[in-house]
């Protein structure tokens, strides 16, 4: 009988660590990541004129389509701030040291990131994309 109760407890514990792990894998898989990119192929960059900040935009080319990935570098750190879908060009303008606009989005590339990716329907005939902050 007490093997009997050791094998239950055992078996449910098994299939509970199965079913947080497989739950946990669903979820990361249906919300991207900015911070998981491919890093592409080096397109551009584009430095403000008066201070040392400058984005760095590379292109990413593979079965499923192009995309752009722009990243910031300040004091030599990396952080991906930038990414769109199914274009191979990218248009820039700075406004200020922080803030750019890129492709018609205005972004502060300390605080903002923009994911052509979030909030997009399987189903759509268009991308939805939203502007991310750090906070999300």
């Amino acid at each position: 009988m007490k093997k009997n109760t050791l094998f239950y407890i055992l078996y449910i514990f098994a299939f509970a660590v199965i079913a947080v792990n497989t739950s946990f894998s669903v979820v990361k898989s249906l919300t991207p990541d900015i911070n998981n990119l491919p890093e592409g192929e080096f397109l551009t960059s584009s430095a403000y004129q008066k201070g040392n900040t400058k984005v760095d935009f590379y292109i990413v080319k593979n079965s499923f389509g192009t995309a752009i990935r722009g990243e910031t570098v300040l004091d030599g750190i990396h952080k991906n701030i930038y990414w769109q879908t199914d274009i191979e060009n990218v248009n820039v303008s700075w406004l200020d040291e922080y803030s750019i606009i890129i492709n018609e989005i205005p972004l502060n590339i300390l605080t903002d990131k923009f994911d052509s990716r979030r909030g997009t329907a399987i189903f759509s005939d268009g991308v939805l994309a939203e502007k991310i902050t750090e906070n999300d």
